[in-house]
């Protein structure tokens, strides 16, 4: 529980295997992250940045993804369009690991602003309100564990973010990239046109540079799934070209495509 590692967190696993991972977003209830968690998904990621989120409630969705398995990653809020770095994004990610998430991601206008979150993975607050190392003599070992199961995971979704990429996934640490597509289309001029060739070219060299470095990508689907099998299959197109994580959407919207199937099947 106070320390994820790969016999108890699904993400730290398949990374460390090389294995593909699943990761549904969850924007309301911790019933919602226990439902992915008995379906075998393998990270959920909480909104902060565009959603109602509170920290009570990312507290609640952290403690109900321990009991299934599910890797928690938390995005909190950011602004990478705007200049200048914030320092309340870094102490909201340290917030966030301090309440057990595995992963934390931002969204990053810049490498510089990927180095300074890295400090995070040695920062000792981790779950203090529950247990502390009983002495001076058990930091070190403290230390070492909250390292290793911590993930910093920057978005990139800005031009600066996209600028940066290849230095971003050479910073010592890095494990995970987010490409977060919606954004990541407008800049190249495709707009949510989420496999069109200029988008896939950068995944294929996002992804060749990430395994230089020992990172691996994520890319997420877009908001234009007509159905899971066609969501299915993009998943599988992903994978193929070396994609590590794949982004599934909100679970709020795979419930009403479930219901609406179901009606639709059932009245017409």
């Amino acid at each position: 529980m106070l320390f994820p590692d790969p016999s108890t967190d699904r993400l730290l696993a398949n990374l460390d295997a090389g294995q593909p991972s699943l990761c549904a977003y969850v924007f309301s209830h911790p019933n919602m992250v226990e439902v992915a968690g008995l379906a075998g998904i393998d990270c959920f990621m909480a909104d902060m940045m565009f959603t109602a989120h509170d920290w009570d409630n990312i507290a609640h969705l952290i403690r109900a993804a321990r009991g299934t398995g599910i890797s928690p990653m938390i995005r909190v809020q950011a602004f990478p369009w705007a200049t200048g770095t914030d320092r309340r994004t870094v102490s909201d990610a340290a917030r966030a690991l301090s309440l057990g998430a595995t992963a934390v991601t931002v969204s990053v206008g810049s490498k510089e602003e990927v180095q300074e979150l890295m400090g995070l993975r040695d920062d000792w607050h981790r779950l203090i309100h529950l247990r502390r190392f009983d002495t001076a003599e058990d930091f070190p070992e403290f230390n070492r564990k909250t390292r290793e199961g911590t993930l910093i995971v920057p978005t990139v979704e800005s031009e600066g973010g996209l600028r940066d990429l290849d230095d971003i996934l050479a910073i010592d640490g890095i494990r995970l990239v987010w490409l977060a597509a919606g954004d990541v289309t407008k800049i190249l001029g495709v707009p949510f046109k989420y496999e069109d060739p200029k988008v896939m070219r950068l995944l294929e060299n996002a992804v060749k540079t990430a395994e230089q470095h020992g990172a691996a990508i994520m890319y997420n689907m877009g908001l234009d799934s007509p159905d899971f099998d066609a969501m299915a299959a993009s998943a599988r197109r992903y994978f193929e070209v070396g994609v590590r994580v794949v982004g599934l959407g909100a679970m709020e919207w795979h419930a009403q495509m479930a219901l609406q199937q179901i009606r639709r099947g059932a009245i017409g």
